[in-house]
């Protein structure tokens, strides 16, 4: 069975704040110049893309690159002819980390194809990435598959078509665009694990008796983090808030994605494509703040992640931010 919210949820998640991004990308793309026009411009901004056999170059105008809100998201949109006729956006996390990825390829059958709902990274990497804030300086190179969007519930196991892609990305004049909202996210590394925010998801219902409220933390390597607590964060007095393998209420759980991967936009959620762990720890609340008009609660969480009573992950360095309900 699906995973539904019924009462209330949201989403501050990468993937609905790419969508206003595309839009942005999108208009720069289209009051561009020509490429004619920049054949004798130096060249500032360079997106090449190897899409199976077939390589394209993309320069200056002909380029969208983007940073907001934490993210960065560099584009092109091609229509000049039928052999280039294709939309692609990388979305970045600042640190090098994958948001998503999105290919609409006219050329055949308008097909679109994304990196996956879960494990991000598993089937494309992002290499010898850099990004100077200052100076709008953007440099990566990428490589792996993208997968057939799937809509159908009923392929959701069956694995669907893939494209491969290749390229490198330099940019010199990226855009900042004021960030009217705020991303939650928590993050946290050891010595064999690094977990980097590129989804949230939470959600209130009314007919849970225990912890009604649920934080979810997506990391774009196949791992969530969940806090489940009987109270919005935002309503909780600031302190530590302690609990073990045995506590029901006001928890932090640690699972791992092991489903197939799938892309479907709809970011279906079953219980069955999830491994969980056993945890223990604790969590500190240390400011409640409005950061955007939004209720924003920080803190600290420490967390033991056992695997049939092995000790495999000992967080001692987590940090969250979470917008509050």
């Amino acid at each position: 069975m699906v995973e539904y919210n019924n009462t209330n949820s949201r989403s501050n998640s990468f993937v609905s704040l790419s969508l206003r991004i595309l839009v942005s990308i999108f208009s720069l793309l289209f009051f561009s110049c020509d490429k004619d026009d920049i054949e004798k411009e130096e060249i500032t901004s360079s997106f090449e893309i190897k899409i199976d056999n077939d390589q394209f170059k993309f320069t200056n105008g002909s380029v969208g690159a983007i940073e907001n809100c934490e993210r960065i998201s560099v584009g092109v949109q091609s229509d000049k002819s039928a052999k280039e006729n294709f939309t692609i956006v990388i979305n970045l996390l600042k640190n090098g980390g994958i948001g998503n990825v999105q290919l609409f390829d006219y050329r055949f059958n308008n097909n679109p194809y994304e990196t996956p709902d879960f494990k991000t990274d598993g089937l494309l990497t992002i290499s010898n990435f850099e990004y100077d804030e200052a100076k709008k300086y953007l440099h990566f190179e990428y490589e792996g598959e993208l997968l057939k969007v799937e809509t159908d519930f009923n392929s959701l196991d069956k694995n669907q078509p893939r494209k491969k892609i290749k390229g490198v990305v330099t940019i010199n004049n990226i855009k900042s665009v004021k960030c009217n909202t705020f991303i939650s996210q928590l993050n946290f590394k050891t010595n064999t694990l690094k977990f980097v925010t590129n989804r949230h998801l939470a959600s209130y219902d009314s007919g849970l008796k225990l912890n009604p409220y649920q934080f979810f933390f997506y990391s774009d390597n196949g791992y969530r983090t969940i806090f489940r607590s009987n109270k919005d964060l935002w309503s909780l007095d600031k302190g530590t808030y302690a609990f073990d393998q045995n506590t029901l209420e006001n928890r932090i759980d640690f699972e791992q994605y092991t489903g197939i991967f799938r892309a479907t936009q709809l970011l279906w959620i079953r219980p069955q494509d999830w491994k969980k762990f056993q945890t223990s720890g604790s969590y500190t609340i240390t400011e409640h703040v409005i950061i955007n008009f939004t209720k924003v609660t920080k803190g600290q969480m420490n967390l033991q992640v056992y695997d049939n009573g092995l000790l495999i992950y000992n967080i001692s360095n987590g940090t969250f931010e979470v917008t509050g309900f």
